[in-house]
């Protein structure tokens, strides 16, 4: 059973199995599964889910944002080793059974930290300047050099939207709230796929069964061309790169 770790520095505070049914809360309210005493955290701050065997890191709108492996993100998917930053803490994805007996120890206190607030204090520590410094590069970098980006046309089929951007690295699609790309219907599959993005190359791995490229049924990760016909049930995209 994968499982989370929550660490500040290289100690490990607690490890949570993660179950494929239930999803993890990560926050500062004490009734969440992964608690973190810090006020740099918001109460609802992150979760981490599973969909159709694939599991994701979610913000829920925190203040301070919350990192996967140093970039700034609002739902990816985890893979072995993957590193989430929330505050000061770290909480590690691993695929490993659980190794230590869970418990929840105070953390540690931080110099000039106030203890004990009911809002959400804005972190101004090294921490959060080097993970903001780094995000903004990277997306000043991307604003430079991106000359193209990935459009989904809807063709037929019943979506949110007639159009859909790619802007993100990674973007779902599927009728769960989560999803860019949303897909309507009683038998729309919660996550139908999975789209990565660098620099103006995608790319499409599957999440169902319930997805094809150019008439192909998608059993592994595909490269996306110009033009190429993407089908969710009985929804047809075509994707394009187009000026942004």
């Amino acid at each position: 059973m994968p499982v989370l770790r929550l660490c500040f520095g290289e100690s490990v505070l607690k490890e949570v199995p993660i179950d494929m049914d239930d999803p993890v809360s990560i926050g500062r309210s004490p009734k969440g599964d992964i608690f973190i005493d810090n006020p740099a955290v918001s109460f609802q701050h992150a979760r981490v889910i599973c969909y159709n065997g694939v599991y994701y890191v979610e913000d829920l709108g925190s203040l301070n944002g919350t990192f996967l492996n140093g970039a700034r993100v609002t739902q990816a998917p985890l893979t072995q080793g993957d590193v989430i930053t929330v505050g000061k803490h770290t909480v590690r994805f691993s695929l490993d059974a659980p190794t230590v007996k869970p418990e929840a120890p105070a953390q540690p206190q931080v110099e000039g930290e106030a203890p004990k607030l009911t809002g959400t204090m804005v972190l101004d520590t090294k921490v959060r300047r080097d993970l903001q410094d780094a995000f903004e590069k990277g997306q000043t970098a991307a604003v430079t050099t991106r000359a193209r980006m990935g459009k989904l046309t809807v063709l037929k089929g019943k979506t949110t939207e007639k159009e859909y951007l790619l802007t993100t690295s990674t973007s779902m699609i599927g009728k769960s709230d989560a999803c860019t790309v949303r897909l309507k219907g009683w038998f729309a599959p919660k996550i139908a796929g999975i789209f990565t993005k660098h620099a103006e190359i995608y790319h499409l791995s599957p999440a169902t069964k319930k997805i094809t490229v150019n008439g192909a049924p998608l059993t592994a990760k595909v490269e996306l061309h110009e033009g190429d016909l993407i089908a969710v049930d009985k929804v047809l995209f075509q994707f394009n790169l187009v000026k942004w």
